[in-house]
């Protein structure tokens, strides 16, 4: 499920989406919506805008994960949806593989379907959004802010270790703490 909260912001009208079930994050602008009826299917989500719609699923990596075959599964993909003018397209996507392809849809919007391919987990994402002509610029922000692993809790991070202080150095600090006392106990005679 998509839990939708408001985390930070990186423009006036933008928020922090998680799809805490997969630990994904992604910044988009606000006022999305998420369908009550779409969860059907526990690996797949829908964000709703006025001049948007973004649906999101959920694979896993296997041996068939490549960048010859996503390109042909994207490719496949845009047929489905009779997808014109259709052209790959490269997004860099911090921790991710982008694979992407845009097109035109046969109502005159435009879509972008992408594959991130996670560099960490054994995380597909692909990526669908569909929108109205002149907000290109939008969507690809979107799939650059998708980002994993940020909703560890307290015991999920790394304990930091404490130093132990060896023999030598301690008896070292304690001489120096005694020269510094006996320093500051010594007189000083001005001449």
């Amino acid at each position: 499920m998509v839990t939708i909260a408001f985390v930070s912001t990186f423009s006036a009208n933008a928020r922090t989406y998680t799809w805490d079930k997969y630990d994904i994050a992604f910044d988009a602008p606000e006022g999305g919506y998420v369908p009550f009826g779409f969860f059907q299917d526990p690996s797949s989500a829908q964000i709703n805008w006025d001049e948007m719609v973004m649906t999101l699923q959920h694979y896993i990596k296997n041996e068939n994960t490549n960048k010859k075959n996503l390109e042909e599964r994207l490719k496949s993909r845009a047929m489905g949806f009779n997808m014109y003018d259709t052209k790959l397209m490269k997004i860099k996507v911090k921790g991710f593989k982008c694979h992407a392809l845009e097109g035109t849809m046969p109502d005159g919007t435009r879509c972008i379907i992408s594959y991130l391919v996670s560099d960490k987990t054994s995380t597909v994402i692909e990526v669908v959004v569909i929108y109205l002509y002149g907000n290109q610029e939008v969507v690809e922000d979107i799939i650059k802010s998708f980002s994993e692993g940020n909703n560890k809790k307290p015991n999920d991070r790394e304990k930091p270790k404490q130093k132990v202080q060896k023999k030598k150095d301690a008896e070292k600090e304690k001489q120096e703490i005694e020269k510094e006392k006996r320093r500051k106990n010594e007189k000083i005679y001005e001449c």
